[in-house]
């Protein structure tokens, strides 16, 4: 259906819908540090925490980044991955290295478009530089101002820090830092400024030269209208991960290396294990330190990226099949009482974006700050409910005649389908990168691609206890291609099938992809078990042998995309699924998926973008349209969209036949909804309007035409 008399329909509703109101998610501003201090970042049930200290300019480095924390910081307004000079890491495991490489590929495309160019720097061990190198990302440089973006340096050589000094303190395997921030002047002082008589004309040169001479000959130093100098503040993290790192911790005087630089500790963070901080030596050691502010960085269920997925899906379930996010519990879940002796000792459990300012200013004091922490009562979404079917049940009126009610079409047999991922390149607000879950009656499950937070996405829909039932029961998880966005979460996915079945998880993938996984499985100790795709698709026989061990009969074709690509469809003895990967219209495929039930097909861009798409090798929408219509697929769903479509998927200007779908994050199609799906397309510009549109005018800049909008 041409999108052109769903508008005229728009503004003929459009005194009707009037009343509904606005319902675009919306929250508070979140305001970028104003002075030099550190950010919480993370710490949900599936990502954990990490810790961002910015300066005055919001410039400032980024401790532990482990899967997911490129998201994190890319849906919190007013922080910025591009202002993130350099990384470290209090520990080498999949929790504080796993989303370095998506942070790269992000700042490698952010300076792509900029003509500023500012690597970022990775202070890491031999072990963390490894494991960067293993993911054979184009970005890497030897040294800062090559024309690469993301430099290696062994954290032995690290000294300074952005004007700041650093200390390693190692333990075993883990290492403590502490950070001597400069010294800051003191505030103006309004009443000194007055006394001294400073006319408004000289008080520019006052504080760039530090004094002026005033009329008469009188000298007015800076430091005259200054408040008094504070002692700069240190703030120390530390990470023990074991009993015995944790005795080596409680032997270290903190306190004796600050006295010697005359500064004052103000903030210790605490990366240690959950086990480990209840433990006898762990609360003598932080009682030790009572005069100074505690925070444990554990596991908070509530972001920002769960409450805009959640307002989201409170739009869509009032006239879709949208599934419900798992609840989150209450905060402050983490129990305080058994980590210290002494009820004076000042312990903050994290949040996400909560704050600790480090110096004070004339508007605010130095300390904690929550006026950007998600609270568990921003989730409540009646009204946008009640105002997306009031939009919804106005545009079905409007209908002549009514839109019939659609019957499945003859022999049409599907497992349930669940997408974790639909956008591409790197995960986004709304949208995270690559993620199919197959779930049959029969007992065969699953994973079509895995992209960084796979796992986490499973988790926000089904809870941490069902991910885990789930991702045990998988027969294997199936890798398209060498693409990050389509592979970043696969060890957090073998990670918990070895936690349930203590057997490695069968790993279908390129072949050119077995050296990275080795090494991964070797340094992480999670054993896999490996089939290079390249062989099954050139043995019959060892594809045979496949197709018996999982009952499901498997085909395979190369794809159009990057070398090593490819295409599969997956068939049992009442279903067929086909699922494309990233590739350009692909006739091979065609054969492969003959007759499917559910073709799945990558959509990056809209149709009128061919030639963006065939750049880099991508199909538009009505490119997979028609491979569907040529495969005979009786659905078709389109995953895989551009970053600018977030919300909405690319459906300006496109004729989308009544068997396709555009997929959403969470969408789970079924025999009983897929109609239902099928049917949402027309409706999906009324329930977001205002994405509807910035897309609207997208197309008119790219294409030079007018536009309608609502």
């Amino acid at each position: 259906m041409k999108l052109s008399s769903l508008r005229l329909a728009l503004r003929r509703l459009h005194y009707k819908v009037s009343v509904a109101g606005s319902f675009e998610p919306h929250l508070h501003s979140v305001a970028p540090m104003a002075v030099a201090g550190i950010q919480v970042v993370g710490g949900t049930p599936a990502i954990s925490p990490s810790l961002l200290f910015t300066d005055s300019k919001n410039k400032g480095f980024l401790i532990n980044a482990g899967e997911g924390i490129q998201r994190m910081i890319l849906e919190s307004p007013g922080l910025r991955i591009s202002n993130i000079t350099d990384i470290l890491t209090t520990r080498f495991d999949y929790n504080t290295v796993a989303s370095i490489p998506g942070i790269s590929l992000f700042r490698r495309d952010q300076q792509n478009v900029n003509t500023t160019h500012n690597p970022l720097t990775v202070w890491g061990t031999d072990n963390v530089n490894g494991f960067l190198r293993s993911t054979q990302l184009d970005c890497f440089a030897d040294e800062v101002g090559s024309d690469r973006h993301l430099v290696l340096k062994n954290l032995k050589d690290l000294e300074i820090l952005g004007g700041i000094t650093v200390k390693i303190v190692p333990l075993i395997s883990s290492n403590c830092y502490v950070f001597y921030l400069p010294q800051k002047d003191g505030n103006v002082n309004k009443m000194k400024l007055k006394e001294m008589n400073v006319p408004k004309k000289l008080l520019a040169t006052l504080f760039k030269t530090g004094s002026v001479e005033l009329a008469g000959g009188k000298i007015v130093n800076k430091s005259d209208v200054l408040d008094p100098v504070e002692p700069a503040p240190v703030f120390i993290i530390v990470d023990a991960q074991s009993d015995e790192e944790c005795k080596v911790l409680s032997k270290i005087d903190f306190n004796a290396m600050i006295d010697e630089s005359k500064q004052t500790l103000m903030l210790m963070v605490h990366f240690s294990g959950k086990d480990i901080t209840v433990s006898d030596h762990y609360r003598k050691f932080i009682d030790s330190y009572k005069d100074i502010d505690h925070l444990l960085m554990c596991k908070n269920p509530l972001s920002r990226i769960l409450f805009d997925c959640a307002q989201r899906n409170a739009i869509m379930s009032s006239v879709l099949p949208v599934e419900k996010l798992y609840e989150p519990t209450e905060e402050g879940s983490t129990d305080l009482t058994n980590m210290t002796k002494d009820p004076e000792t000042s312990i903050t459990l994290s949040e996400h974006l909560l704050k600790y300012s480090m110096y004070p200013t004339q508007k605010s004091s130095a300390g904690w700050h929550r006026n950007n922490v998600i609270l568990k009562k921003s989730f409540n979404f009646k009204n946008e409910e009640e105002s997306a079917r009031k939009i919804y049940n106005c545009f079905i009126a409007d209908q002549k005649p009514e839109m019939p009610a659609k019957k499945l079409r003859r022999g049409f047999s599907c497992p349930d389908i669940t997408f974790l991922g639909t956008t591409s390149t790197y995960s986004s607000t709304f949208r995270n990168v690559s993620g199919i879950l197959l779930l049959c009656s029969e007992g065969f499950s699953a994973l079509l691609d895995a992209g960084e937070m796979t796992v986490g996405q499973m988790i926000r829909l089904y809870g941490p206890d069902k991910t885990k039932e789930l991702i045990g029961k998988l027969n294997f998880l199936y890798i398209s291609h060498i693409h990050f966005d389509h592979c970043g979460g696969s060890m957090s996915v073998a990670e918990y099938y070895y936690q349930v079945n203590n057997k490695p998880l069968t790993i279908i993938c390129p072949i050119r992809m077995l050296p990275w996984f080795k090494y991964l499985s070797s340094v992480f100790k999670i054993p896999l078990n490996l089939v290079p795709i390249g062989k099954l698709y050139q043995d019959k026989t060892m594809l045979d042998d496949l197709t018996k061990e999982h009952g499901v009969k498997i085909d395979l074709c190369p794809a159009m995309h990057t070398r090593d690509s490819w295409c599969v469809a997956l068939a049992s003895e009442t279903w067929k699924v086909a699922y494309s990967g990233d590739t350009l219209p692909n006739s091979k495929f065609v054969d492969i998926g003959k007759d499917c039930d559910i073709l799945i097909h990558e959509a990056t861009h809209q149709s009128t973008l061919a030639e963006d798409a065939a750049k880099k090798k991508h199909s538009t929408v009505g490119q997979a349209i028609e491979i569907g219509k040529q495969m005979k697929a009786r659905y078709t769903a389109l995953t895989h969209f551009s970053l600018r479509y977030q919300k909405l998927p690319p459906i300006i200007d496109e004729t989308v036949p009544d068997n396709v779908l555009f997929a959403h994050d969470f969408t789970k199609i079924t025999e009983e909804n897929v109609e239902t799906w099928c049917r949402a397309t027309d409706a999906l510009p009324l329930l977001f309007p205002d994405h509807y549109k910035d897309l609207s005018k997208q197309s008119y800049y790219k294409n030079k035409k007018p536009f309608n909008t609502l």
